[in-house]
Order: structure tokens, then C-alpha cells, then sequence
């Protein structure tokens, strides 16, 4: 099973990337994030006209959800669901869907705009909600098969930034946030990343505003593949797709994906 993620920044903007790459990687789930479009507009028939099932949940201009999948899913829910989703539209910042005995749960966590910001507070609030949500959905780690994807915004690890010292602090890599992500990780999710990558100078997500940011290597890991032990143990390798950040107009992200033998 062959497990994607891609933040694209703009499901219509990237509609024929995101279709270039399902036909050259056939994944068994592609999760987005950041789609900007509101229902209505979604795209729908673009992916079903050419087979993939589709499950989403958006609002104009930010945010914005979706769960592509070879087959229908057999459930899907939107939302943290308890009673706050309408703060910050959290409802289009979180699917969860069941497919073939896998909780994939697909999530655009907030930014955070400044460590001053109400956002950030907001931010790590909602890294607290996730977890919620995780011990009200899951038993246990151990008993459940959960794979946690998405745009985390966190780089949790000094590696996971091309320079550590002069980014620290940031929204996206600074104590507070790495421990609000620990919270969520704490429920027994292992980084299938870093079991198959363990070296520096990987990233994910490379700043428009920032000057030839691909070729110089100046870049984030903010994108995440994260899954409960018994999925864990199942993970054969996982890979960046750089190329489909050089294409003409990409994403400021890429396509990272996981194969399992499930």
C-alpha cells in the first residue's frame, strides 16, 4: 500500500500536477492540504472521471482538506468534533477516513502567523485537541492501525531546518510547538521518515519568498508520515519527489509517500 501527502496549495492551481502525479505513482491514498476551494468548486470530477474515489472538505481561499483513494473509502468524518470546529474552520483542516482496515487521518495544522500571535496559542490549543480526539477515537496505539499524515507545520528536529540556529525560534520550530507535537506523537506514533531517512539536509517545503530557496537548499520538513507500531513494522521505505517542486508553478511543498506491505 502506497500512502502520499502533498500541501498543494491550491487544488485547482495544481490540478493537473496532482493528476500527472496519481497516473506516475498510482498511491492507494494521496491525502491534500491547503485545497482552497470551497465544495462547489472542488474539482471532483477531474479525479473520478479518471477512476480515484474522492473525499473532501474545504472553504475559499484557505485551508481546505481532501482524500483521494483507488477505492471508496468506508468511512470518512471531517472536524475535530468537539464542539470548537467552527474556530479557525478547523472542520476543513482534518479528514479522517477508513480504508481497507487503515484510520488515515489527513491534517493542516495551523500555522501559527507569530509566536505572539493568537494563532500560535490557537496552534498549540490545537495540537491539544488532536490528541483529544486521537484517545476519544483509539484505544490504544498499540490495538489501532492509524496513520497520521499532513501538513504538520513542525519541524520537530534541528535537522528537519536547513539552519536551526538562526530559524530558532519560529512558529514552526521552537520549544513550545515541539512539545505540543510531542503531545500528539506521545500517543505511540513513530516517524516513518526518520526510519527509513536518517540524514540531514531532507525537506519537504522550500519558501516561495525566498530566493532560489530549492536550489540552495534552504528548507523545511514540516510534511509528515507518522503511523502506530503495527503499521510501522509494515514500512518498507518512504521518498521526496523533488522533481514536482522544480515543474512550472508548484506548490512551495512536494509529494512525500510510504509504501507499506499491508
Amino acid at each position: 500500500m502506497r500512502i502520499a501527502t502533498f500541501n498543494c496549495n491550491s487544488v485547482r492551481s495544481r490540478l493537473q500536477i496532482i493528476l500527472d502525479w496519481l497516473d506516475a505513482n498510482s498511491p492507494d491514498i494521496l491525502a491534500l492540504q491547503e485545497t482552497k476551494a470551497v465544495d462547489d468548486d472542488f474539482p471532483e470530477s477531474e479525479f473520478t472521471d479518471t477512476g480515484w474515489h474522492v473525499v473532501y472538505r474545504g472553504q475559499k481561499s484557505y485551508n481546505g482538506v481532501a482524500v483521494i483513494t483507488k477505492e471508496k473509502c468506508t468511512k470518512a468524518s471531517f472536524g475535530l468534533q468537539d464542539g470548537l470546529d467552527s474556530d479557525e474552520d478547523s472542520s476543513t483542516r482534518l479528514a479522517h477516513i477508513e480504508y481497507k482496515g487503515i484510520h488515515l487521518i489527513n491534517t493542516y495544522v495551523p500555522q501559527g502567523r507569530d509566536l505572539e500571535h493568537e494563532k500560535f496559542k490557537f496552534k498549540l490549543e490545537w495540537f491539544g485537541r488532536l490528541r483529544k480526539y486521537l484517545d476519544k477515537n483509539f484505544k490504544s496505539s498499540a490495538k489501532s492501525k492509524v496513520v497520521w499524515v499532513g501538513d504538520l507545520n513542525v519541524a520537530p528536529t534541528p535537522i528537519d531546518v536547513h539552519d536551526s540556529k538562526k530559524i530558532w525560534p519560529h512558529v514552526c520550530h521552537c520549544q513550545a510547538v515541539i512539545d505540543a507535537f510531542a503531545g500528539v506523537t506521545g500517543f505511540g506514533f513513530i516517524d516513518i521518515f526518520r526510519k527509513h531517512i536518517p540524514e540531514e539536509g531532507k525537506f519537504t517545503f522550500w519558501d516561495y519568498r525566498v530566493r532560489g530557496a530549492l536550489e540552495r537548499g534552504l528548507g523545511w520538513r514540516i510534511d509528515h508520515i507518522l503511523t502506530t507500531p503495527s503499521v510501522a513494522e509494515r514500512s518498507t521505505k518512504v521518498e521526496i519527489d523533488f522533481e514536482a517542486r522544480k515543474l512550472e508553478k508548484p506548490s512551495d511543498h512536494t509529494f512525500v509517500f510510504a509504501d507499506f506491505d499491508l
